[in-house]
């Protein structure tokens, strides 16, 4: 049995589980109270007292929470990985102006590590894990244990209003939403708040569809007819400019999109067991796009797009693609990078082929309340933060930035928001306010299941049919999705279902 056993299922499990004696050392090495320097002190003077005393300090050191903080003031550690870029410029401005709010609360900002899966679990399992992070949705099911439920601190906030939020279910709240179409108002058992959105949008370069002649996108346009077509006016492979840029791998706004507008409805199956993404004309749409770079040839190979990006970070903002779906949000460091070299705009999304209707991919992560937060006595102290994290005055801030897109609709909606660059910013709302698909995170293997994306990516770089890379891509994520299903299912009997 143990040669099946991951590194990060032991994790999941230690955190889950408790660590033992060998955990309580680690826990105690973590100096969460100040009881080894005062047995220090007293070994001086009075040995033999002193041995009575440290085999009950022991027990303490197990047992009590963190040492408490300065009176008047709070004290908990914040973790995030928001520390570069216009993502970083608004971390630092929210750390600043959330001490003139609240100069009560003290909070030692950490940033994450790079593989925060592991690093992250194995402080968990130490007993050392801060009392709020930044974290994915998947991390959150994988560790469901490990968080505080705050709906009862929420109730009491007066400054949170459930209606301002921009919703997805299995986010950070517990929901077990398992069909579509998704609930989207706040509801279920809450252990965090929204913080970073996304959803899948669409741009096009202004001036290189000028060049070539191609009509302004249009709200009624298909992706097999008009906007086809205009991928196609606009390629140029002598000169490296391409109609569109189509992908496979990590970035999900690529071509799920499509697999909506071709009938598919969700990523897993309601009974949590199969992978379904592929299924109602999924199947379909990924086909649509692998043609877009094999058949059509209206997209550059995968192979070929980092070279065609150079210093500017992605093909697009280097002027190389005429249209481009991707993330409607996160457009600072575009705009930082594509300066005044050529214009730009938001551009409606194509319309699904068997639809008729458009449909996005929409998700947020949130900032998560940890047990530590509960062992600390600082919950309702977290939770008036991360209120604040999801709050008008910072979610403004994220709009100006534009390093992700706002949890709150004022701020989506807000003239800050709306203001150009790019042009047609106005359609960011409706993308929002549209159809939506999100990622089914409740599920316990999430992020292992998330290995179909590089197997059906062979598709797109033409290392396997796209038969064989659908078939490949189902095969694995079932095998995973299987593998805890009956913790899934007594998670389900705990917790209860969103209807």
């Amino acid at each position: 049995m143990l040669k099946h056993l991951t590194r990060r299922r032991f994790l999941r499990a230690s955190a889950a589980g408790g660590i033992g004696a060998a955990g309580a050392a680690v826990l105690a090495a973590c100096g969460e109270t100040q009881v080894v320097e005062k047995i220090t002190t007293q070994i001086v003077n009075v040995e033999k007292i002193v041995t009575r005393e440290v085999e009950v300090q022991v027990e303490k050191i197990v047992q009590a929470p963190a040492a408490v903080p300065e009176r008047g003031t709070v004290e908990f550690e914040f973790i995030s990985d928001h520390v570069s870029g216009v993502r970083g410029k608004s971390t630092t401005w929210a750390l600043e102006t959330f001490r003139q709010v609240r100069p009560d609360i003290k909070i030692k900002f950490t940033p994450q590590s790079g593989n925060f899966v592991e690093s992250f679990a194995i402080r968990i399992a130490a007993g050392s894990a801060p009392a709020t992070a930044l974290l994915s949705w998947g991390f959150f099911g994988s560790h469901q244990d490990s968080f505080t439920q705050i709906n009862d601190v929420l109730d009491k906030n007066r400054n949170f209003d459930p209606a301002e939020i921009i919703y997805e279910p299995d986010a950070y709240t517990i929901n077990y939403d398992l069909e579509f179409p998704f609930v989207d108002s706040f509801q279920g058992h809450a252990f965090g708040l929204p913080y970073q959105g996304n959803v899948s949008g669409h741009y096009y370069n202004i001036d290189l569809y000028d060049q070539y002649g191609v009509p302004e996108p249009s709200e009624d346009w298909t992706y097999s007819n008009e906007w086809l077509n205009a991928a196609m006016q606009a390629t140029d492979p002598d000169n490296n400019i391409w109609g569109t840029r189509i992908g496979g791998g990590g970035d999900i706004h690529f071509w799920t999109p499509i697999s909506w507008g071709f009938g598919a409805k969700q990523f897993i199956s309601s009974d949590g067991v199969h992978t379904t993404l592929f299924e109602d004309g999924g199947d379909q749409g990924m086909q649509f796009a692998v043609d877009l770079i094999h058949d059509n040839r209206t997209s550059p190979p995968t192979d070929a797009q980092r070279e065609l990006a150079g210093e500017f970070g992605d093909a697009f903002s280097a002027g190389k693609i005429g249209a481009e779906l991707r993330r409607g949000d996160a457009k600072g460091n575009a705009v930082i990078s594509i300066g005044d070299r050529f214009r730009w705009a938001l551009a409606p999304q194509p319309k699904g082929d068997v639809t008729g209707t458009v449909a996005v991919h929409r998700t947020n992560q949130g900032h998560y309340v940890l047990n530590s937060a509960e062992r600390q006595g600082v919950v309702e102290e977290v939770v008036d933060f991360l209120v604040w994290m999801a709050g008008p005055q910072m979610q403004a801030r994220a709009a100006t930035d534009r390093g992700f897109l706002p949890c709150r609709w004022d701020a989506l909606e807000s003239p800050e928001n709306l203001a150009a660059p790019p042009e047609r910013q106005d359609l960011l709302v409706s993308f929002v306010r549209g159809a939506f698909r999100t990622w089914q995170g409740y599920h316990p293997n999430w992020q292992e299941w998330l290995a179909w994306r590089g197997i059906a990516h062979r598709s797109f770089t033409g290392e396997a049919t796209v038969q064989e890379g659908i078939d490949a891509a189902v095969s694995e994520g079932d095998r995973i999705l299987r593998q805890d299903v009956d913790l899934l299912n007594k998670r389900i009997e705990r917790w209860g279902r969103t209807s």
